[in-house]
C-alpha cells in the first residue's frame, strides 16, 4: 500500500450523503460478490485489504469503538477498540496474536509482500504511539521504531520495506528482533497527501505547497536529491487533493484524486511522463478516486465511487494505453457505497474491495 495516504472518511461521507475461483482474464474482472465477515463488535471500520495469494488475503481495521459522553450534548471523547487483523484462508477467517498491542488501537494499513510475509501499520492508544509489525507465521511481532517516532506510515513491497516518519524515511534491513532502520532522507517542506516508493531513486510525494498559494506540488527523489516536478494544475482548486499514486519507472507515473469543489464531485487522473504531471481524461460515470494499483500484466486499476450507479463500486482499467471504465455488480440490499481499499490477487487477478456503504457497517468484496 502506499505512504502517507488521507484519510477518506470526509469525502465518502459527502458522497454517501448525495471459496472464490480464479477468473480466467481481466475482462471478466468486476463481478463482485460480498465475502461474509468475520464477527466484529459495533462501531468497526475496515481500512486496507491485500493479497499475497488465494488462499492469503488481509483485512484491517478497528472493532468496538467507545464514546465517553462529554458534559454538554453532542461532546465526548471516542477511545478505539481493539485493532483488526484477519487472514483469508481455506474459505475462513484466521485471527493472530498481535504482540505488543495488548490494548486499544487499530490497524490502518496491511501489505501482503508474501503469504508468511506481511507488514501492518497502526496505532497503540494506550500508549500514545505508533505501532509496525511483522508477521512470523504464528503471530504479528512489534519491530522497533526510529527514536523520537511520533507517526508513521508503511510500504512494503517487492522494492523493499519503507517507514516515513513527520520528517524522515527510513528503510528496513534488519529481521523483526532488532532495530535496524536506515534513514534514507529527510523530507522538504509539504503538506502531503500522497507517496510512492518504486526504487531507491525513485520515489514520489504529491500535495500542497505550505506557502499562502497552497499550489499543488509534485516532489520526486532521484537517489540524490528532492526536485520539484512541474504539476498542471489548470482547473484545480483547493478542493482537490491526491488520493493515491504508483510510479511504473521514472518516466512513468500515475495518480488519482477527487476534486470536492466543483458540484458534482470530480474525478481527477494525473499522469507523469518524464517532464511534467498533466490531466488525463476520465471515462465518465464516477464522482471519485480514491486508489489506483499496479495489476498482473503491467496493467492499472484505479477505484473509485459511481455517480450513474452508486450501489456499484466505480472501476477502472489501464491497457494498452487506455483507461476504460469497468461494469461492476452492486452490492446487495443498499444503495450507495463508497469503495476505498482494492487488492490485486498475485497469479490469478482478482479484485478484492472494501468500503462503506449507506446502511450497516462496511463490507467486503471480491470477483474471483
Amino acid at each position: 500500500m502506499n505512504l502517507w495516504r488521507v484519510p477518506l472518511a470526509a469525502a465518502a461521507a459527502a458522497v454517501l450523503a448525495a471459496g472464490l475461483a480464479a477468473p480466467a482474464s481481466a475482462a471478466t474482472r468486476g463481478d463482485f460478490k460480498r465475502v461474509s465477515l468475520p464477527f466484529f463488535w459495533p462501531s468497526n471500520t475496515l481500512r486496507d485489504v491485500d493479497a499475497a495469494s488465494p488462499d492469503s488475503v488481509w483485512i484491517t481495521g478497528s472493532q468496538g469503538e467507545i464514546t465517553l459522553p462529554g458534559p454538554i450534548p453532542g461532546t465526548g471523547t471516542s477511545i478505539p477498540g481493539n485493532p483488526v487483523v484477519r487472514r483469508w484462508q481455506n474459505g475462513d477467517w484466521v485471527d493472530y496474536d498481535l504482540l505488543g498491542l495488548p490494548g486499544h488501537g487499530g490497524i490502518s494499513d496491511v501489505d501482503a509482500v508474501g503469504p508468511e510475509d506481511v507488514w501492518i501499520n497502526g496505532s497503540d492508544y494506550d500508549a500514545k504511539k505508533p505501532y509496525v509489525a511483522h508477521f512470523g507465521g504464528s503471530a504479528f511481532n512489534q519491530v522497533t521504531l526510529p527514536p523520537g517516532t511520533t507517526a508513521t506510515t508503511l510500504q512494503a513491497d517487492a522494492s523493499g520495506v519503507w517507514l516515513s516518519t513527520l520528517t524522515d524515511l527510513y528503510r528496513w534491513t534488519g529481521d523483526v528482533w532488532t532495530d535496524r532502520w536506515t534513514r534514507i532522507t529527510a523530507f522538504p517542506d509539504i503538506t502531503l497527501d500522497t507517496s510512492y516508493v518504486r526504487a531507491d531513486d525513485d520515489m514520489w510525494r504529491l500535495g500542497r505547497s505550505t506557502g499562502t498559494d497552497r499550489s499543488l506540488v509534485a516532489q520526486h527523489w532521484d537517489g540524490q536529491s528532492w526536485k520539484n516536478a512541474p504539476v498542471d494544475a489548470d482547473g484545480l482548486g483547493t478542493g482537490f487533493g491526491f488520493a493515491d499514486m504508483v510510479a511504473l519507472s521514472p518516466t512513468d507515473a500515475w495518480a488519482v484524486g477527487t476534486d470536492n469543489g466543483a458540484s458534482p464531485a470530480t474525478p481527477v487522473l494525473m499522469h507523469w511522463d518524464g517532464t511534467a504531471w498533466t490531466k488525463s481524461a476520465v471515462p465518465a460515470g464516477l464522482n471519485a478516486l480514491t486508489r489506483i494499483i499496479k495489476g498482473v500484466d503491467g496493467d492499472l486499476w484505479a477505484l473509485g465511487h459511481s455517480l450513474d450507479e452508486p450501489a456499484k463500486p466505480g472501476l477502472l482499467h489501464y491497457s494498452g494505453g487506455t483507461w476504460s471504465l469497468v461494469p461492476t455488480t452492486a452490492v446487495p440490499y443498499r444503495s450507495n457505497i463508497y469503495a476505498t481499499a482494492l487488492a490485486v490477487v498475485p497469479g490469478t487477478g482478482a479484485l478484492w474491495t472494501l468500503g462503506t456503504v449507506n446502511i450497516g457497517g462496511p463490507v467486503l468484496l471480491a470477483d474471483g
